[in-house]
């Protein structure tokens, strides 16, 4: 992997440095609010009458079934929007938006919105690029469960949480998800995910999966799983 590809590891949702200093303009025109761990920002058959900028923490985009089976669908980390979806579209979103850690988080009216948006074309193209990078995630997603083997689609979602160490010999991963959590996510039953797991660290492909810290051993073998 060269340096272009480390430097190309970030999350999808995050706002780049150069958007944030557009966005930190208009943050006097917004509310400012602290939300706990666990905190529903807005639940399933809601309208959104505000656009949230994501300062500092975490939120989850969950759809849940009707025998209560739970599906993450998306993953914010700040610094990130949530919501301009159903901000937009003036539909009731059919998911819940779910506080992941303690976050920072600031409200913006639709008045204030589209306000800045008349003025400041940065701001449009920064929401308009937000948007697209879910698209293309959820574009992933489809294609994912179309086409490719778990096990692909586990080193996918590995790799968009992906970083390197300092001195650039280690690449790991931050998962953030526990094992039941990844499986919802993948659309596959915990066992199956499980053994998959298992088989990828029997080749030396990754390290035993945890939560907070997941090792790549062979980042080649690890590449080329993804690009199947």
């Amino acid at each position: 992997m060269n340096d272009t590809e480390i430097k190309s590891i970030h999350e999808f949702s995050q706002i780049s440095q150069k958007n944030m200093q557009e966005w930190n303009k208009y943050l006097h025109l917004a509310t400012k609010l602290k939300r706990p761990k666990g905190y529903e920002l807005y639940k399933s058959g809601e309208l959104w009458n505000k656009l949230y900028l994501c300062l500092q923490g975490e939120a989850k985009l969950v759809r849940v079934s009707h025998e209560g089976k739970e599906k993450i669908l998306w993953q914010g980390v700040a610094p990130c929007l949530l919501g301009e979806g159903p901000f937009f579209d003036g539909l009731p979103t059919l998911s819940n938006f779910i506080i992941t850690k303690p976050s920072v988080l600031y409200a913006f009216s639709a008045d204030t919105v589209y306000s800045v948006l008349l003025k400041d074309p940065d701001i449009v193209t920064s929401i308009i690029r937000h948007l697209s990078r879910k698209i293309r995630l959820v574009h992933n997603q489809n294609c994912c469960l179309s086409f490719s083997e778990l096990s692909s689609r586990i080193c996918m979602y590995l790799h968009q949480k992906m970083s390197i160490s300092d001195d650039k010999k280690q690449f790991y991963s931050i998962p953030g998800l526990t094992q039941q959590d990844l499986a919802n996510h993948l659309s596959v039953h915990r066992v199956t995910l499980n053994k998959t797991l298992r088989l990828l660290e029997q080749q030396g492909i990754i390290g035993p999966y945890n939560k907070k810290i997941t090792y790549i051993l062979d980042i080649d073998a690890f590449m080329e799983l993804i690009q199947e």
